[in-house]
């Protein structure tokens, strides 16, 4: 199948087109500047060159990456380059698609366009709303659902996923696994927060089984791990995988005294503190968003977490100084 994939320079990307190109998909990636370093039958264009260019042949579907990302303490100006990006540049590859005939919308979403209630969330849970990177992405997921009820011919897929993390410096979760590795404190309190994760290639292949997806319309699936760790439970797997010492914590009481003095800090020195009261609140609010529905389709995850976790810390030992970590690979 031939593809356009937007924001292909990213974290998600550079992950993404290997497994396609494995799959026997071609196509165009695309990114501010051009992206390089691309498997065989991809060939590289800025987004604007793209979207102004009129294909010699008509992609079968647009994968669509490209984001804003959400930042601790967003600004005025941050919401609206959310929005801008997230929405206005959603619209437009839409908008590109329906010029040009191309009738399937592959669309990456997140788990912040939803409001999950009590931190367990559903493909059918509310959207967000307000200035905010996920009210960016419920607003952008509109566009994309009337897009496809636009036509009876088209196809969208939209793909919420949990946390990414993966084998880049752009991942989530490697700041907590160099304070697991390093022996500092990490949890608060037992840690024991449900905490939904997805592995890069898990959602990779995610990406690529919506390719398939059979029906018109469109279809929302939330994108995890095969189950939902505790906050613990991932730090317990990261210092068994590194051979570092049992995770330590900070009782929760001491946590919520610390934090206004971390708060204090940040705005005095104007740098992120390791405890704060947005951080604190962050590891206290649960995360629960299974990919039961994703499942029950058909999806096989290529990995468990504590694969995708050594698959991370062996890029982690290889590529971002911790030459002692020599995770296990069983």
């Amino acid at each position: 199948m031939e593809c356009v994939v937007t924001g292909a320079r990213g974290f998600v990307g550079r992950g993404l087109l290997p497994v396609l190109a494995a799959a026997g998909h071609v196509g165009i990636a695309t990114g501010r500047t051009v992206p390089t370093d691309l498997p065989p039958g991809w060939r590289g264009s800025t987004r604007g060159e793209w979207l102004a260019a009129t294909p010699s042949s008509v992609p079968a579907a647009i994968i669509h990456l490209e984001v804003e990302q959400t930042v601790p303490a967003p600004t005025a100006a941050d919401s609206e380059a959310a929005d801008r990006v997230n929405v206005g540049g959603t619209r437009a590859w839409l908008d590109w698609a329906t010029k040009h005939g191309v009738r399937c919308f592959v669309f990456t979403s997140s788990i912040q366009a939803t409001v999950p209630g009590g931190g367990c969330g559903t493909e059918e849970s509310a959207l967000a709303t307000g200035a905010t990177y996920g009210g960016s992405k419920a607003r952008a997921e509109a566009e994309v659902r009337a897009w496809a009820v636009a036509d009876g011919g088209r196809r969208a897929v939209i793909l919420r996923p949990a946390a990414v993390y993966g084998p880049d410096a752009a991942t989530n979760l490697v700041p907590f696994a160099r304070r697991v590795i390093t022996g500092r404190r990490c949890l608060v309190g037992t840690g024991a927060t449900p905490r939904s994760v997805v592995a890069r290639r898990n959602l990779a292949a995610a990406i690529a089984f919506a390719l398939d997806a059979p029906q018109a319309g469109c279809v929302v699936y939330q994108v995890s791990d095969p189950r939902t760790t505790t906050v613990a439970e991932l730090a317990a797997m990261i210092a068994e995988l590194s051979h570092a010492p049992p995770p330590r914590s900070i009782p929760l009481l001491l946590a919520r005294c610390a934090a206004p003095i971390g708060d204090l800090l940040a705005l005095v020195t104007g740098r992120e503190m390791p405890l704060s009261s947005a951080r604190l609140e962050a590891l206290r609010a649960a995360s629960h968003f299974p990919s039961d529905r994703l499942v029950a389709a058909g999806f096989v995850h290529p990995q468990s977490t504590r694969e995708g976790l050594a698959e991370m810390l062996a890029w982690m030992a290889r590529e971002a100084g911790h030459p002692g970590l020599q995770p296990r690979q069983d």
